[in-house]
């Protein structure tokens, strides 16, 4: 069964590009997407994702609050935090709220897959 995939990000070329390159894998099903922390948690309580894409920088919740309270509801799920800042508070927060792994928006696509892949119910941390 593909990785119920939840991808979470303010910017909507990063969020539709994102969807649109991991939902060509066959190891992933995009189950939604959301554009700030708290629609980022209401969404995964709806949907139940395995796997979690988070935005670090966002408005109205950032990612690691976001990652925090999504994990209180929803401990089974994981989530992969995709950012543009390097090392700092929110990193080292969303690593204390539960983020499974941090990678750098320069990441390239398969980096990103692999990342999701790794730390779904059954996959290795990386």
């Amino acid at each position: 069964m593909p990785i119920r995939l939840l991808v979470v990000d303010d910017h909507p070329l990063v969020r539709d590009t994102l969807t649109d390159a991991l939902g060509r894998s066959a190891l992933v099903d995009v189950v939604g997407v959301a554009c700030d922390g708290a629609e980022a948690v209401e969404a995964a309580v709806r949907l139940v994702p395995d796997v979690v894409l988070m935005d670090l920088v966002m408005p109205v919740l950032d990612g690691a609050e976001a990652t925090r309270r999504l994990l209180a509801l929803l401990p089974g799920t994981r989530v992969v935090v995709l950012t543009s800042a390097v090392g700092g508070r929110l990193e080292r927060a969303a690593l204390n709220a539960g983020a499974a792994t941090i990678l750098h928006k320069d990441a390239g696509i398969d980096a990103v897959l692999d990342a999701v892949v790794a730390v779904s119910p059954g996959g290795v941390n990386p």
